[in-house]
């Protein structure tokens, strides 16, 4: 039962391992070195539990699409996700040959065609016709012929991993610390509508799950959408510290983790494919995951949607080209 119990963590965990990418491999790292634990032996877990993730997908990479639905508030002030739009769009290359991670980020305000040919902010393919439409128009304005798998991360997913590994350390920064344009200040900040309240002081502090998802949510500033996208890679990361400093802490979290993963995480990816997947990026570094956003150029007002941004084509095509194509795809192009 233990080493069923650490194949299932190892593969549930993959899930959020390409929901959080950069988190992610620390996450399968440590799931990797569990089921190893269990079992006493490291390769037999491999070679007992994880087909070859090349054989199993038919490819030596995949690309999946990560989506954060954000939320609304219904009559009775309850968080409810109908008709989410999505607060969160990564595009994740998974190279199972070199084991390498591409993440391009893209902001959710920016310009997209929709299937009948409207123009809108990216983020509202999911509202109108869920991941499907997610995948279809993100891979249409990236230019890349589709997405092999999904991942969607519901509400709560980020505030309950953090609070399922006892909180996290943030070196909490504003938009000109993040940019690099001046001093440091607090993140201060209160929407009763949104239900966001952010108070933070400058430098380095435990948050809780709630404080650090206020942080990451945060984009009333000059730099908006962007510098949110920082904001959440930076807590990313001050999560991966927080499972490599701590991985014992983190085996006792276990039965909150697979709590998180049963709550919040949907994905059409097989139980085999996330555990093979995870086994074969059991050992990656920050070295081998490559993470970026696509720029803007400027912004639009767009009808119904207000400020919406626009992207640089040029060096969308070429993050799109050097972190989302296969080598005979770019020789297409």
């Amino acid at each position: 039962m233990l080493s069923l119990f650490g194949r299932r963590k190892a593969a549930g965990l993959f899930a959020l391992f390409v929901g959080a990418v950069a988190a992610g491999f620390a996450l399968d790292h440590y799931a990797g070195s569990a089921a190893s634990w269990v079992t006493n032996s490291a390769q037999n877990v491999r070679e007992i539990a994880a087909p070859d993730p090349v054989q199993l997908f038919g490819k030596d990479r995949v690309r999946v699409l990560v989506v954060g639905l954000d939320y609304d508030y219904d009559p009775l002030d309850q968080e409810t996700s109908k008709h989410s739009r999505t607060d969160i769009i990564m595009a994740v290359n998974l190279d199972f040959v070199h084991h390498k991670i591409e993440e391009l980020s893209v902001p959710r305000d920016m310009v997209a065609i929709m299937p009948g040919g409207a123009r809108a902010k990216i983020n509202e393919a999911q509202s109108e016709g869920g991941i499907a439409e997610s995948e279809s128009v993100v891979a249409e304005w990236l230019g890349i012929p589709g997405f092999d798998r999904y991942v969607v991360l519901r509400i709560d997913t980020t505030k309950d991993l953090i609070d399922a590994l006892g909180g996290v350390d943030v070196d909490v920064e504003n938009s000109d610390a993040l940019t690099h344009n001046g001093a440091n200040g607090p993140v201060d900040y209160d929407d009763s509508w949104g239900h966001l309240h952010v108070h933070l002081k400058p430098g380095l502090q435990h948050l809780t799950g709630a404080q650090a998802v206020g942080y990451a949510r945060f984009r009333h500033d000059w730099c908006s959408d962007p510098c949110r996208i920082l904001r959440q890679q930076q807590v990313i990361r001050s999560l991966v510290d927080r499972i490599e400093r701590d991985r014992l802490n983190t085996l006792a979290h276990a039965t909150a983790l697979l709590g998180v993963i049963g709550k919040d995480i949907d994905t059409n990816m097989t139980t085999a494919e996330e555990l093979a997947a995870a086994m074969s990026f059991s050992h990656v570094s920050m070295r081998d995951i490559h993470t970026a956003q696509v720029p803007y150029v400027g912004t639009v007002d767009l009808p119904d949607y207000g400020d919406s941004i626009l992207p640089d084509e040029a060096k969308k095509k070429a993050l799109v080209a050097s972190m989302l194509l296969s080598p005979a795809e770019r020789a297409q192009r």
